[in-house]
């Protein structure tokens, strides 16, 4: 009789393991994110098959993003607080095409004719975006907040065709990071973007025009939950962008299962642009300018040390034809970009740069600036009429980010449309989209 008996009690001793178990996996994270020099702090809660992130808005400024993956419903959640808002994202199920370098293609039997299923009728808009993807697994594992983390490298090359939507040039993204599994946190990793990176304000997307995705894999290793990571990408032009996470506090501790849910009262928006706050340039000019009647700016000094968290920007003089005020224009973008933790200068020359202790420095250059047809027209047939007086104009420029120490293009915007106003607004009005 004492066998069942002993049956019985390690049973219940098991399945006390596996409840504790289960409770287990509710975890706390504090992250740090740096991204072009730029460092914040997020906060990552994981609850089973969930998620939620907590970050601050873009460079200091706006609410904070709360992100809820929700693996179970296949879908992402995207969250308001300030307009108690949120936005619905299904997992992308568009279909892969993967070729599995590593794995022999099936033989082909000989004398054996040919079939081909006829190719259905494409309706919908899109190309072709092709990938090239590499994962090693360096053998590398060491403890990290109770868990086994493994090092593990990828490399991954995409290039669309002339008629994709979702990307226009070929992009290079490279990993290195250490990466731990949580048994029931289960989602799927996205390895393609969703929206091109760095796209420029005035390109307008296409909701209908889908891409389809043929991959090439080679490599042994998977990924899992980065606790550290970072993450390169090289844009066609030349120019790179990089981010970083590091783990910073990892707890574990029961959490309420309505961190992962829409909060009650909150509406649902019709697009992530609804969601999101919009930055209007002009009015946080006149705003600045406001503020700087009450109190005068402080000035920085040669040699002067930044403040920590700060990332300092020098600002060359425009370059233009001769139509502009380029020095006007200079102190336009050194009290426009200065907000959050981000300040800036008016510079001369790199010298110039480091005497001040400049992180990056800030090029623009005007390309094109005509007056727009159908007004131009009309004032070249009335004499003596003042230039200025025009409505609106097409205006071509480029800005480009540089990072100091190496000399790298960190970011270069491209920036071509109609702006209304005199010459000089105008060209204001094109420089402050460069800076969105």
């Amino acid at each position: 009789m004492k066998k069942p008996v002993y049956f019985l009690i390690a049973l219940f001793i098991a399945a006390l393991s596996a409840g504790n178990s289960a409770k287990a996996q509710q975890y706390k994270l504090r992250q740090a994110n740096t991204m072009m020099g730029m460092k914040t702090e997020s906060t990552v809660y994981v609850k089973g098959m969930r998620k939620r992130t907590e970050s601050p808005g873009m460079m200091g400024m706006g609410s904070n993003q709360v992100t809820i993956e929700q693996c179970d419903l296949q879908r992402t959640i995207k969250i308001n607080d300030k307009k108690k808002l949120y936005y619905i994202e299904p997992f992308a199920k568009e279909t892969e095409e993967i070729i599995d370098e590593d794995v022999n293609p099936p033989a082909v039997e000989k004398n054996k004719p040919a079939t081909s299923n006829p190719k259905e009728k494409n309706t919908q808009a899109g190309g072709i975006i092709y990938s090239w993807y590499t994962i090693t697994d360096t053998g590398e594992r060491k403890k990290m907040y109770g868990f086994t983390a493994r090092h593990v490298w990828t490399y991954r090359k995409m290039k669309p065709s002339p008629d994709a939507c979702m990307m226009k040039d070929s992009m290079v993204m490279k990993t290195d990071g250490w990466y731990i599994d949580l048994p029931e946190f289960n989602c799927p990793i996205q390895s393609r973007p969703q929206k091109p990176p760095m796209r420029s304000t005035n390109e307008k997307t296409q909701p209908d025009c889908k891409d389809r995705f043929v991959s090439r894999r080679k490599g042994k290793g998977k990924l899992g939950f980065p606790l550290s990571e970072t993450k390169t990408m090289m844009m066609g032009n030349g120019s790179e962008f990089e981010t970083s996470v590091e783990t910073l506090e990892f707890i574990t501790g029961k959490l309420d299962s309505m961190l992962f849910e829409i909060p009650p009262g909150y509406k649902e928006a019709k697009s992530e642009d609804e969601l999101q706050d919009k930055f209007d340039m002009a009015e946080m000019m006149k705003q600045a300018n406001n503020n700087n009647q009450d109190k005068a700016k402080e000035k920085i000094n040669p040699g002067e040390q930044k403040k920590t968290g700060m990332i300092r920007i020098g600002v060359y003089e425009p370059k233009s034809d001769g139509q502009l005020q380029d020095p006007a224009l200079q102190q336009h973008m050194v009290n426009t970009i200065t907000a959050g933790n981000i300040e800036a200068v008016a510079i001369t020359s790199e010298d110039d740069a480091r005497k001040y202790n400049c992180d990056y420095t800030l090029a623009t250059g005007f390309s094109k600036i005509k007056q727009a047809s159908k007004v131009g027209g009309l004032l070249k047939a009335i004499k003596n009429t003042d230039p200025n007086a025009a409505s609106s104009y097409n205006i071509e420029a480029a800005l480009t980010l540089v990072k100091l120490s190496d000399g790298s293009t960190r970011l270069q915007q491209k920036v071509d449309g109609k702006y209304e106003g005199k010459i000089d607004d105008a060209a204001q009005k094109a420089m402050d989209e460069g800076c969105r």
